[in-house]
């Protein structure tokens, strides 16, 4: 017995000598933490349950609606047992970490509780009765819980952390310590941040989100990164990799941060969506992202240096705004126009430093960025124009004006930029660019301020006080701005490439710079001919220019392709690292310019639209692209704006005899008129159609014939029965499209005459597109889904990749195909636009009674549906005809033979006819 008690008490003492030397004073600490992460995970599952149910909630006071709260978890024990479990500290400070982790655990079942409260008053609606007078009462309650946990935690924390530098004293010349505290004070910046911010359960209303706060951490955290990482070179595999990832963390999030800074324009600023959106955005960075790789390095650092973990942020909320800003508008200050100043520049001797290439790259991207948000906007005030010269053309009754600024952004976050690298450019040229990028960013806000006084001009109706005058005011300066706003970019442009060639290339013979230099030339020589076309078409000259030297020029670069390359990896097309694929796509593309020119020559049309969307798309993206591959310091091109997307116009009223078109009336009618721009011609070839005859206060209307419509300023309507079909290369003219693209990808589409021609057909269509055009693809095949939501034309690169993935399998299913596409058509319908389903199928499949009657429900509300069929052999399908029939299209046969040109010219066709039904359709009406 005595040897027995011997032997067990040389057992207990040798296990908890064991136990002792392997739960260390740090790992006690980070039992701690653990339960800080656990606790903080705790409540965020709550405030979000409780988000959730605030939003059912109707505060109406009509009890329509009824809310329900998603049931709470059962809160975790372990972490809180574990942390106060631990024996590897003194006495005095075990004490007060435990006291304040049963305080935290205390408060955590509190809020538990009050999520309990409110479930049990949801299920038992006893909000009928009250009118979710104890729902508010109980989620004030867990408000003021939720805010001191956020108090108690940090606090707690800290706690923590002066325990842990009495083992663990700081020595900056320990690679494990200096990177522990360097990230830890980028957690902290975050933290002050956050700290600030909370999340609005009332959104309505405007929380004067600090917007100079949000950019001061951006310069912070640039601050931050510019030194970050020095000892990871000193650091141990995979530890190592860790402080890599966290500084890619705190990067993610400077770009959230500079997002939400351009985000809040003023839109934004009419509630707390914006912040709502941002905080719970920036909280899942921070966490998930940013805290978690310092966890990792917390972790692989253990068997060197055992460190202390840091906590998860948990949000805090509020029901209201509690002063909700009320912002006073005055009438747009004209920006401050400062001159240019001039500056000689001196051949460098080395080549340029890293960051200085990527400095002057800068300004290329807020360039781009700024011509992008101005095309945004002068889309929005063409069409407001528009608007303005119909409500002035009617009479009687009239839909009152609006006007919409959602898209528009002022790229702040893309200024700051510069102002955070221009110490990088020498000041010789420094006070130059950078006077005009802040001349740039002036006008910008300018158009910025402008839409808004239209905003409440519109609002309050003022156009009837002062018959538009201030309007005609506001498209005027609106001329002048995209207009000088032209010229000063290019200015800035030409002064940032000066900068940049001043600097040699470290190795001029190598392929990048080689091929690069060859590329850049040829991109110039392309800018020459848009601007060239853009003279001839604002008649500032007699004659297009003539691409013979682009030619030869092209020429070049696909005789040497291999030669300028050499060395450089072929990847293959599918692959966006390879650098030949650019190459030749400006090589190939340079060579279109001779037949859009003659075309531009035969029609005498406006068509710098396409010009303008071919030298973006298919040159300077592809050259930017390049540059972005480049491994030695290529500068990017920048974009040029379609100068004639706006254009004032003049407005003529139509005399009623006019009104009307009978079948043999095939003169003009002019409908308004600019002093800028020639109205069309009739082109030597056009679209035709079969006229659909309807009846208007006793007269015959022909539907659904030939117009040409001038985009900028729809000056003259021609009618136009004959001709044969051409292939049309611009929507110049046309309502914008919302499109839906129906398509069948079941099994029986496995074939290269089917599903292969179909993508090629679709793919055939996108040069057509416009960005404020709209493309939607349904596919059914078994179960009809939504593979790509609507998405603007602009964004072709996005469409194509969601075709490429295309794969057919599976059973027919086309009545839920059809019924899901009719939802999104309606979803995102374009008043006075082009709203269409293109249904493309290999086969007849049967069709339902209901969904005949949705078909020809919607047809009556403008959403029509054209049926496409693709195969070797025509389909004799009486039933794909009837559902064409039904919903107002067409129905075709697409062949190999065909493919690109089927869709093309069907869809720009249609949209003539629907232009023209809907002028008529007006025009009978007065």
């Amino acid at each position: 017995m005595q040897t027995f008690l011997f032997l067990f008490l040389i057992f207990a003492a040798f296990h908890a000598a064991g136990q002792s030397l392997g739960d260390t004073p740090q790992q006690a600490l980070n039992h701690y933490v653990s339960f800080l992460n656990q606790s903080a995970d705790e409540v965020d599952d709550r405030f979000r349950r409780v988000q959730a149910y605030y939003s059912t909630i109707d505060h109406s006071g009509n009890g329509r609606n009824l809310p329900q709260i998603s049931p709470s978890r059962t809160l975790e024990e372990y972490y809180y047992k574990k942390a106060i479990a631990s024996q590897s500290l003194t006495e005095a400070e075990k004490k007060r970490l435990d006291d304040s982790a049963k305080g935290l655990w205390k408060l955590l079942n509190k809020i538990d509780q009050t999520v309990k409260s409110l479930e049990i008053y949801d299920r038992l609606q006893d909000y009928k009765q009250d009118n979710f007078k104890k729902a508010n009462v109980l989620i004030a309650d867990l408000k003021g819980q939720i805010d001191q946990f956020s108090r108690d935690k940090t606090e707690f924390y800290k706690q923590i952390q002066r325990v842990y530098h009495r083992y663990q004293p700081y020595r900056a010349n320990d690679p494990y310590l200096y990177s522990e505290k360097e990230m830890n004070d980028v957690l902290e910046s975050q933290l002050e941040l956050l700290d600030t911010l909370r999340y609005y359960l009332n959104d309505s209303k405007n929380p004067n989100w600090p917007v100079e706060l949000i950019q001061k951490s951006i310069l912070a955290d640039e601050k931050l990164l510019a030194d970050f990482g020095q000892a990871q070179k000193h650091i141990e595999y995979p530890a190592s990799d860790m402080i890599g990832s966290f500084r890619a963390g705190l990067q993610s999030i400077q770009t959230l941060k500079k997002h939400a800074v351009d985000d809040f324009n003023f839109a934004a600023r009419q509630s707390a969506r914006h912040n709502n959106e941002f905080y719970k955005s920036f909280i899942n960075y921070y966490n998930n992202d940013l805290l978690s790789w310092y966890q990792q390095f917390v972790k692989y650092s253990t068997s060197t240096r055992r460190l202390l973990d840091f906590p998860k942020f948990s949000p805090v909320f509020a029901v209201d705004v509690s002063e909700s800003i009320a912002t006073t508008r005055q009438r747009a200050q004209p920006f401050r126009d400062v001159p240019r100043v001039a500056f000689t520049i001196k051949p460098a001797t080395s080549p340029a430093n890293p960051a200085l290439f990527q400095t002057l790259n800068a300004y290329v991207d807020f360039i781009n960025e700024s011509l992008r948000q101005m095309n945004t906007l002068q889309l929005e005030v063409r069409n407001y124009q528009y608007s303005v010269d119909s409500y002035r053309t009617r009479s009687g009754r009239r839909a009152p004006l609006t006007y919409a600024h959602e898209g528009f952004k002022v790229p702040v976050s893309e200024h700051q930029t510069l102002t955070i690298r221009n110490p990088q450019i020498l000041p010789t040229y420094r006070a130059s660019v950078s006077s005009q990028a802040d001349v740039l960013l002036a006008m910008l806000k300018e158009m910025d301020a402008l839409s808004v006084e239209l905003i409440d001009y519109t609002n309050e109706k003022r156009y009837e006080q002062d018959n538009f005058q201030r309007s005609d005011e506001i498209m005027d300066r609106y001329v002048y701005l995209f207009d000088t706003f032209d010229q000063k970019k290019e200015q800035l442009y030409s002064d940032v490439r000066r900068i940049f060639e001043s600097y040699p290339a470290a190795k001029p013979s190598d392929s990048w710079n080689v091929s690069g230099k060859a590329l850049l030339r040829a991109v110039d020589m392309n800018k020459e001919i848009l601007f060239g076309v853009r003279a001839y078409l604002k008649k500032e000259t007699n004659q297009l220019p003539q691409p013979d030297s682009l030619q030869l020029e092209a020429r070049s670069l696909i005789i040497n392709e291999f030669k300028n390359l050499k060395g450089l990896q072929r990847l293959g097309r599918n692959n966006g690292l390879c650098p030949y694929s650019p190459y030749e796509d400006i090589a190939e593309n340079s060579l279109k310019w001779s037949d859009m020119l003659a075309r531009i020559a035969r029609t005498k049309e406006n068509s710098y639209e396409s010009c303008y969307y071919f030298f973006n798309n298919e040159l300077a993206y592809e050259y930017n692209k390049f540059a972005d591959l480049a491994k030695v310091n290529l500068l990017k091109t920048i974009n040029e704006p379609n100068i004639f997307a706006f254009r004032r116009s003049k407005t003529v009223t139509l005399p009623p005899e006019q009104a009307i078109l009978s079948k043999a009336d095939t003169k003009p009618v002019a409908v308004q008129t600019s002093p800028s721009v020639e109205p069309n011609k009739v082109p030597d070839k056009a679209p035709t159609s079969s006229p659909v005859s309807s009846t208007a206060n006793g007269k015959s209307l022909v539907q659904h014939d030939t117009v040409y419509i001038n985009r900028a300023t729809v000056d003259t309507v021609y009618i136009d029965r004959s001709g044969p079909v051409s292939v049309p290369t611009s929507l110049n003219g046309f309502a914008a499209n919302n499109m839906i693209l129906l398509l069948d990808v079941s099994g029986s589409m496995d074939s290269p005459v089917k599903l292969p021609l179909l993508k090629k057909s679709v793919k055939s269509l996108l040069r057509l597109l416009r960005p404020e055009d709209q493309l939607a693809i349904v596919v059914y095949s078994g179960k009809a889904k939504v593979v790509l939501k609507p998405t603007s034309g602009s964004n072709t690169d996005e469409i194509i990749r969601v075709i490429d993935q295309l794969q057919s399998d599976g059973d027919t299913d086309g009545n839920e195909g059809i019924k899901l596409a009719y939802k999104v058509a309606n979803k995102n319908y374009l008043r006075a636009g082009n709203n269409r389903i293109i249904l493309a199928t290999d086969g007849e499949f049967p069709i339902s009674d209901d969904t005949f009657s949705l078909v020809a429900e919607n047809s009556n509300q403008d959403v029509y549906i054209t049926v496409f069929t693709y195969g070797k052999n025509e389909i004799k399908s009486n039933t794909l005809k009837k559902l064409a029939q039904t919903g107002k299209g067409t129905y075709t046969h697409v062949t190999p033979e065909n493919a690109d040109l089927k869709l093309i010219t069907y869809h720009s066709s249609l949209i003539i006819h629907l232009r023209a039904e809907n002028l008529i359709k007006r025009i009978a009406h007065r």
